[in-house]
């Protein structure tokens, strides 16, 4: 099983802050994200995510939590879903239809994981800077990735990068689809003590569980 690319939207705003000079070269800022990223351990975050599925016009959003620890190991909850991973399996629970789906995590050329889209960042996209632009009365510094690989299933991800402090304030992702999410992320906590029993899954009573490992 994939962890969907919710990864690339919430660990690449929450780990993305490092402080520069004014006025940074794309280099400074990227290898700056990288740098940060390694120092981190853990995070605890809240989002909001919302989709818009172009094909149909249907919009939706909603907000969850997210707890991320090195290596791969993961849960995001929302009214939706829950999603675990423990860098081995990985348990995607829908309460509406009270079933869980248990695989091995797997990595592919479409997995999303923050070592993928942070570490190697330079390698696998082209980055340019777009501009500046205004986010709920911030300036930010607005970048544009597109995948090297053609045969990616993100097609553009756009990045609104806070000016002076250089957090990333808000992301969107744009996938083969022609679907855009776009993250963003509050309420944020890092290297907090986190218990490893958050990335296992327990089924509550009744639930249908699928398990295809």
């Amino acid at each position: 099983m994939r962890v969907p690319g919710v990864v690339t939207g919430l660990l690449t705003a929450a780990f993305a802050q490092f402080s520069f000079a004014q006025d940074p070269s794309l280099p400074t800022v990227t290898e700056g994200m990288q740098k940060r990223y390694t120092m981190m351990e853990n995070i605890v975050a809240g989002f909001t995510q919302k989709v818009h599925f172009s094909f149909s016009n249907i919009k939706q959003e909603f907000s969850g939590t997210l707890t991320f620890k090195k290596p791969n190991q993961l849960r995001i909850e929302s009214e939706h879903q829950t999603l675990v991973t423990d860098g081995s399996t990985v348990w995607a629970y829908s309460p509406v239809n009270k079933q869980v789906v248990i695989d091995q995590y797997k990595e592919n050329r479409n997995t999303i994981t923050p070592d993928q889209f942070l570490v190697n960042l330079p390698d696998n996209y082209y980055t340019t800077v777009l501009g500046t632009e205004t986010v709920e009365g911030t300036s930010t510094v607005v970048l544009k990735l597109v995948p090297k690989d053609d045969a990616s299933f993100i097609r553009s991800v756009k990045m609104w990068v806070e000016n002076r402090s250089w957090v990333v304030r808000m992301i969107e992702i744009t996938d083969v689809n022609e679907t855009t999410t776009t993250y963003t992320i509050k309420d944020m906590a890092l290297n907090t003590r986190v218990e490893q029993k958050t990335f296992t899954f327990s089924p509550p009573p009744g639930t249908d569980v699928v398990d295809l490992r």
